[in-house]
């Protein structure tokens, strides 16, 4: 019995650490699933990042996944990697109000939700050594403007009157990028 506990032990604590908190609030916290990313794995549309929303708060909030906004640098060996080898094209769409229903995230008081953000926000391919330490430092933000900018404005007035808040927060954090 005392291996069980001693395994579950490890695996609880292996899991809780190999998250990373990203943003700044501490009533509302958002966790990278993994410890790590990579560039390979943020291309490929199959493979996303999962991060995990836990609100402590008695409030409901509205988060838009698309709703970050900011930069995110790359860094080599602790030096800003400026040499990227090609653009990442994104585009952005409007949205209508069926859109906006499926897109928006609505975030209950004590609860917590496991879904997939646009936070990273690499605007650029970098070749990564295997030899070389590097890691992202993201800094961004999310509130009402930055929820509104592909539309859904109504919706989201709509919600508010039922309750809800426009989640509003920063990111900033570094987080360590992998070959």
């Amino acid at each position: 019995m005392k291996r069980f506990y001693c395994f579950f032990g490890m695996f609880i604590f292996g899991f809780y650490f190999s998250q990373i908190k990203v943003n700044k609030r501490k009533d509302v916290e958002i966790f990278l699933m993994d410890s790590t990313v990579s560039m390979e794995r943020y291309l490929d549309a199959n493979k996303v990042y999962k991060y995990k929303i836990v609100n402590h708060t008695d409030n409901n909030y509205i988060i838009d996944p698309q709703g970050f906004r900011g930069k995110t640098y790359v860094y080599e060996c602790s030096e800003l990697y400026s040499r990227p080898e090609k653009m990442i094209p994104k585009g952005y769409y409007s949205r209508d109000l069926e859109d906006c229903k499926e897109d928006f995230l609505l975030l209950k008081k004590k609860d917590s939700l496991i879904v997939e953000l646009d936070i990273l926000n690499i605007e650029f391919f970098y070749h990564i050594k295997p030899n070389k330490s590097y890691y992202l430092d993201i800094e961004s933000k999310h509130n009402e403007y930055t929820a509104t900018l592909l539309g859904c404005t109504d919706y989201l007035k709509n919600l508010e009157k039922q309750g809800y808040k426009v989640f509003e927060d920063q990111i900033r954090v570094r987080v360590p990028l992998k070959p």
